[in-house]
C-alpha cells in the first residue's frame, strides 16, 4: 500500500481550530434567533439561570372558585404570593388577558389585582401565573360563570383603584419629588388634576391627603370621567 506524506501537526491544529470556530458562530447564531422575551411578563417553564430564588407560590384571593360574575362588567381578581413576585399573568383558556409587572424593589409577599371581562355567558377556566424573573410558580386555578348584566350607575368624578403593592405616592409630579408613602393595594383614591405631560396625576387619598401618583394603567386603574381633568403642574 502507497505511503502518502502526513499532513504537518500545525495544519491539523488550524484545521481543528477553524471547525471549533464555525460550530461556536453557529450556536450564537441560533440563540440570536430566539425570540425575545416580552419584559414584565412571567417567563414560561421552570428554568432558572445564575443565581436564583425559589418559585414564589400564588393565591387566588378573590372571587370566590365557581362564583357568578355579570357579563361585559369587570371583574377584580385580587391575587397573593408568599415571597416576592415581579410579574402576573392571568391566562383565560390558555389565552392571555392580563399581564401586570410590579413596580420596582418589590420584597416578601407580594399582592396585586387583575382585571378580567367576561363576553359572554357561560363557564370560564382562568389561570393566575406568578414570576420572579428567575422562576415561575405553578398556576392558580379559577373556575368562574358568566351570567345577566348588571348596570353599573354612572359615576360622577375620576376615581383611581391601586391594583399592586408598593406603589409610591410623593409631594409632586416625577420620580425626582419627594416620596411620602406607599399606597395600599386596593386603594381607592379622587383623582383630581393631572401634570402637563399627563405622565403623572394629582390624586386626594381616603384622609384627604393630596398626593402625585405616576400614570401606569398596570399600577392604578382609572374609573369614571378622567378624559378632562385639569392640568394642576
Amino acid at each position: 500500500m502507497p505511503d502518502f506524506p502526513r499532513p504537518p501537526v500545525r495544519l491539523l491544529i488550524a484545521a481543528a481550530a477553524l471547525i471549533l470556530a464555525a460550530l461556536a458562530c453557529s450556536l450564537d447564531l441560533a440563540s440570536e434567533d430566539a425570540p425575545p422575551s416580552q419584559p414584565g411578563a412571567p417567563q414560561s417553564g421552570q428554568g432558572n439561570t445564575g443565581a436564583s430564588e425559589a418559585a414564589p407560590t400564588v393565591r387566588i384571593i378573590a372571587p370566590a372558585d365557581g362564583a357568578t360574575v355579570p357579563i361585559g362588567q369587570p371583574v377584580d381578581i385580587e391575587v397573593e404570593t408568599d415571597r416576592t413576585a415581579t410579574g402576573f399573568l392571568l391566562n383565560e383558556g390558555g389565552q392571555v388577558r392580563s399581564i401586570i409587572s410590579m413596580p420596582e424593589g418589590q420584597t416578601g409577599p407580594t399582592k396585586a389585582i387583575l382585571s378580567w371581562t367576561p363576553a359572554r355567558a357561560g363557564s370560564y377556566s382562568l389561570e393566575v401565573i406568578a414570576t420572579n424573573r428567575s422562576s415561575t410558580s405553578a398556576p392558580a386555578a379559577l373556575s368562574l360563570v358568566a351570567a345577566g348584566t348588571v348596570s353599573a350607575p354612572g359615576a360622577t368624578a375620576c376615581s383611581g383603584r391601586v391594583m399592586v403593592t408598593e406603589l409610591n405616592y410623593r409631594d409632586g409630579p416625577g420620580t425626582g419629588a419627594r416620596k411620602l408613602g406607599q399606597f395600599e393595594v386596593g386603594e381607592t383614591v379622587m383623582v383630581t388634576g393631572r401634570n402637563l405631560e399627563n405622565s403623572w396625576y394629582q390624586v386626594q387619598r381616603p384622609d384627604s391627603q393630596q398626593v402625585w401618583v405616576i400614570n401606569n394603567a398596570q399600577w392604578l386603574k382609572l374609573e369614571g370621567p378622567c378624559s378632562d381633568l385639569p392640568v394642576v403642574q
